[in-house]
């Protein structure tokens, strides 16, 4: 990933992002551009329901809506420690939550996930991709961090987005 391109992509991207005309659009066009710029082959956004303490998918590439315990899987490890995390042999990994891939048929192998916050910095979500094939690398992680900042406000903006009222 060479940063100088990866950051003038992101600007692009951002107006993009600006011109979307609603959440399924622009959670669209994140998959694709995170997918591109990364290498990954599939690219999920979980979001918090406080009230069932879940995790579940507004965006999950590949596969269809999952739900999960905050508690459970790499993912809920993310949620709950807060800190963003490369695993590249997931089934070394005690978190993994292979429940996933055992009912989609899929195999993770590498996994780069990192929290969401809103713009009040409180915790609302988990971005995370998978299978990278030469594995996710530390440069990957530092973007991926610089643009869950970039798309929180995209996500909480949206009128599907769940709020606690």
């Amino acid at each position: 990933m060479e940063s100088k391109n990866s950051y003038q992509e992101l600007i692009s991207f951002g107006h993009k992002l600006l011109m979307t005309s609603n959440l399924e659009e622009g959670l669209s066009l994140i998959s694709e551009y995170l997918i591109d710029i990364t290498g990954a082959m599939r690219c999920s956004i979980f979001l918090y329901n406080k009230e069932s303490d879940e995790l579940w998918t507004v965006l999950a590439t590949g596969i269809g809506k999952i739900k999960i315990s905050s508690k459970e899987g790499i993912v809920g490890y993310v949620f709950k420690s807060e800190e963003a995390i490369i695993e590249n042999d997931v089934r070394s990994n005690p978190y993994f939550f292979k429940e996933v891939d055992n009912g989609s048929g899929y195999e993770t192998i590498n996994v780069l996930a990192c929290p969401i916050f809103n713009s009040r910095n409180e915790l609302i979500g988990v971005l995370e991709l998978l299978n990278k094939l030469d594995g996710f690398k530390e440069d990957n992680l530092q973007f991926i961090k610089l643009f869950t900042n970039f798309i929180s406000s995209f996500i909480e903006l949206e009128p599907h987005y769940p709020r606690d009222n």
